[in-house]
């Protein structure tokens, strides 16, 4: 009984070890059928380089440079109350605003290996300026008037950070050092009354403290939103992002296939109109940003697929800069063979992942019908005087007169995009399909034929200025019968294949001749480009202009629009800082006055405001 129970047991595990065994291979099977088996690669390098050269950084550095002056002065910066402790009295500023402002004569931006990114900036001028009012009780009753204003003249700031992926795919960056300088500060009260009477007499040492307290907190809150806020940004902006946010409106355009107007097709009413909105390409970083002398490698996935979901099943082939394929080794490197701004390597995943999650989700799928525009005369089984599909079919004007065709085309594997370097430079596509055909009088529909679609099309592409523009040659356009209740023969349906391929070939050079633009954000734009296709992969390199007042207004709303930003030199402990400093450096001169022996027995209490006058990094509040 033993044994038997014991081959019982075993019989069950073998049954279940070949049931999974199958459901591998089936599983295996599928996947396998989906996308064209010279896809298959592991999912492990980036789809996307991207490489800054020094004139590329030299041109951000510029950008940069503007950007801050244009910013600076346009900061919001918060009213300031703070009361004083043990009952002191209460100080106000409002209405704080930048009254002097000069840029920076100087601005340098470096990158050494093996991830540091150095910012210097020489010789700024900046000033504050606010309504000051309330009262204080610090020995003497004062009432506070007028306006404080602070000028920083000669500030210098160095600023070093390194680079990296981080956990999310994002990029972070990490403040390692910072020094600021000032050359001078001057610290006035206008129409102060006697308060400001006394900081115009003792102004030098006054101004000499908050001198020292501005380099310090400076660096602070710099580091601080670096570390913070910059981290925060980056992650939010280098996620993902809709594919159909950086299409313009008019991608697909109206194509004439004839003289007339009656013969131009709307491409836009063909295709799934949520094509672009529900698919997003990933900018998550796939290796760490690498530095060299005034250059950045950046190396992105860039996959794009459904609503952002990923699982693409296979990876990109190659993405190596030009000269260190594992496949060629006599090219030229990239960096020594143009002095342009940017270069990148695009592999041919990034088309393919798109093509696969289309066909997943059943979005490639064409359907043309007596609605769509500039096919409705062709979709007739009848026709006089004009040329119609039962022209090349006749027999379907003899089983079906009087009718309207109806054309269904679906893929039946998801397309790939191939990139070589044959003819100099080659985008093969490959796309099976079916394509059924529907016979309709009326509200009665009935399939008629299907047929199996094969396709073989080799682009050749260029970049004019904003846009992709180029030429396509159909290499093969096969159909052949799969079932039907109209009996058409081979010769036939070769007639109709070759009118397709003929109509086809046209639209899609008519789409390409003015060119399809080129998904990019919308503050750049390319002055100059050159593409050299290559095995599995595109070298691009660029120069770009960027929209700076559309990059000044992006920058307001998000990286200027941050706590550290909105107070960065005016904390409302640091103007209780600077209150002080003016107290103490008042009395204790004021003290050893002559004219003011009025005042000794109230020395005790000025002494003790001295020892206020020293803060520490937590009492300031970093």
């Amino acid at each position: 009984m033993t044994s038997c129970f014991n081959r019982s047991i075993i019989s069950l595990f073998i049954l279940l070890f070949f049931c999974l065994f199958i459901s591998f291979i089936n599983s295996i099977d599928s996947d396998t059928h989906v996308f064209h088996p010279l896809l298959a690669a592991p999912r492990t390098l980036p789809g996307v380089r991207v490489r800054i050269l020094p004139r590329g950084l030299a041109y951000l550095n510029n950008i940069a440079a503007n950007l801050l002056a244009d910013q600076l002065p346009r900061l919001v910066i918060p009213d300031v109350e703070h009361i004083l402790p043990s009952n002191q009295g209460i100080i106000y500023i409002s209405r704080i605003h930048l009254s002097r402002f000069r840029r920076a004569e100087h601005h340098q931006l470096n990158s050494t290996a093996p991830n540091k990114i150095s910012w210097t900036m020489q010789n700024m001028d900046i000033g504050l300026l606010g309504d000051l009012s309330g009262s204080v009780n610090i020995v003497v009753p004062l009432n506070l008037t007028g306006q404080v204003e602070i000028l920083a003249q000669g500030l210098t700031f160095h600023l070093e950070s390194s680079i990296e992926k981080g956990i999310n795919g994002s990029a972070k960056v990490t403040s390692l050092s910072c020094l600021a300088t000032i050359r001078d500060v001057t610290v006035t009260n206008h129409n102060g009354g006697l308060f400001g009477l006394a900081v115009s007499v003792f102004k030098q040492g006054v101004s000499d403290n908050v001198r020292h307290m501005l380099q310090s907190i400076i660096c602070k809150k710099v580091r601080k939103y670096i570390d913070e806020d910059a981290n925060e940004k980056l992650a939010e902006a280098q996620t993902s992002s809709k594919l159909g946010d950086a299409l313009e409106t008019n991608a697909l355009k109206m194509i004439s296939v004839g003289g007339d107007e009656k013969s131009r097709i709307d491409i836009a009413s063909i295709f799934d109109s949520s094509l672009a909105s529900k698919f997003f390409i990933d900018f998550r970083l796939k290796e760490h940003p690498i530095c060299n002398e005034n250059t950045v490698d950046l190396a992105s996935w860039g996959e794009i697929s459904y609503m952002g979901q990923g699982d693409t099943p296979f990876g990109p082939i190659d993405s190596s800069w030009p000269g260190k394929s594992p496949f060629k080794t006599n090219v030229v490197d990239s960096v020594t063979s143009k002095d342009s701004m940017i270069e990148l390597v695009v592999s041919d995943f990034l088309p393919n992942s798109l093509l696969y999650h289309a066909y997943v989700q059943r979005f490639i799928k064409v359907l043309l019908t007596p609605r769509t525009k500039g096919v409705a005369s062709f979709l007739r089984t009848t026709c006089e005087g004009s040329f119609c599909i039962s022209d090349l079919a006749p027999q379907l004007a003899e089983q079906y007169p009087n009718s309207t065709v109806e054309l269904a085309m679906s893929a039946t594997r998801a397309p790939a995009v191939l990139f070589s370097e044959k003819n100099g430079g080659t985008i093969s596509v490959s796309m099976g399909g079916l394509v059924v055909v529907f016979a309709v009088n009326g509200n009665h529909r009935r399939q008629v034929i299907v047929v199996d679609l094969d396709v073989v099309a080799d682009a050749k592409l260029s970049i004019q200025g904003h846009n992709v523009s180029g030429s396509v040659e159909l290499r093969k356009f096969e159909l052949k019968r799969r079932t039907g209740t109209v009996d058409i023969s081979d010769a036939e349906i070769d007639d109709i294949a070759l009118l397709v391929s003929q109509l086809s070939e046209n639209l899609l050079n008519g789409l390409l001749v003015n060119g399809m633009p080129i998904p990019l954000p919308h503050v750049l734009r390319i002055k100059d480009s050159h593409i050299n296709v290559l095995s599995r992969r595109m070298h691009i390199q660029v120069d770009v202009d960027v929209d700076e007042r559309r990059l000044s207004k992006l920058a307001s709303q998000t990286f200027f629009k941050t706590p550290q930003f909105s107070d960065i030199s005016l904390h409302p402990k640091f103007h209780y800082l600077l209150f002080e400093v003016h107290c103490v450096e008042w009395f204790v001169q004021f003290r050893s006055s002559k004219a003011v022996n009025i005042f000794n027995n109230s020395i005790s209490t000025i002494g003790q405001l001295t020892i206020r006058g020293e803060y520490s990094d937590e009492s300031l509040g970093f």
